[in-house]
């Protein structure tokens, strides 16, 4: 129910972006781009002490859609990170892969109205949901199993998104885009699961991005 949800606002979403780029003369965009992912890490603590649990540093890319407006601007983005999970501690420590996937809709507000400008500096907020999985195979034994394990499961949460960017235009249809977003969602507890104590919280997840877009 929650993701169908989602998928609602996010399809009002865009429409109301489609009709105010009918009505305000807004311009399209598509593009493309990669970077990196870094997450915080969590302080898991047990009677037997603490541990960190944690998606190490990786890499990221994502595609979108969207409009370019005068003050205003939106697109939708799906995004993909690659992250080994970690958990460490007690003089032990565990891996596996795993990877996570984003569906959002990023509103876009521009501090120079000028669509013509060559370079705009830009604010963005979002949201939608975010998949969490354990890519890895699965093992009898984990070092530190009987406090926390890593799960080969998938898991969904909401999602919501923040950051800021520069575009610089390269061609009358060519764009080159800059920016660093924000991931923020719970801890997904199915994925890294605690056995003693619990992980709750935020998980931030900082993107840093470099994309190209094509622009009509």
């Amino acid at each position: 129910m929650f993701r169908s949800r989602i998928v609602s606002l996010l399809t009002a979403a865009g429409m109301v972006t489609l009709l105010s780029s009918v009505a305000y003369g807004q311009r399209w965009e598509v593009g493309a781009g990669g970077g990196a992912s870094f997450y915080n890490a969590k302080t898991l603590t047990t009677t037997s002490g603490d541990i960190s649990a944690k998606f190490k540093p990786g890499y990221s890319f994502s595609g979108y859609l969207g409009q370019i407006g005068g003050r205003l601007g939106g697109e939708v983005r799906y995004s993909y990170m690659s992250n080994e999970m970690e958990l460490a501690g007690l003089g032990k420590s565990y891996t596996m892969s795993g990877r996570s996937q984003a569906i959002h809709y990023d509103v876009h507000i521009y501090f120079n109205k000028n669509q013509e400008a060559k370079i705009r500096t830009y604010v963005l907020a979002g949201g939608g949901i975010k998949q969490f999985s354990g890519t890895g195979s699965t093992v009898p034994y984990q070092p530190l199993g009987n406090l926390a394990v890593l799960t080969n499961t998938s898991q969904w949460k909401p999602l919501v998104t923040a950051g800021a960017g520069v575009r610089v235009a390269l061609s009358p249809h060519m764009q080159l885009r800059g920016e660093v977003r924000g991931y923020f969602t719970e801890m997904p507890t199915d994925v890294i699961t605690p056995v003693s104590g619990s992980l709750g919280g935020w998980l931030f997840d900082i993107a840093p991005t470099v994309s190209v877009s094509y622009v009509w």
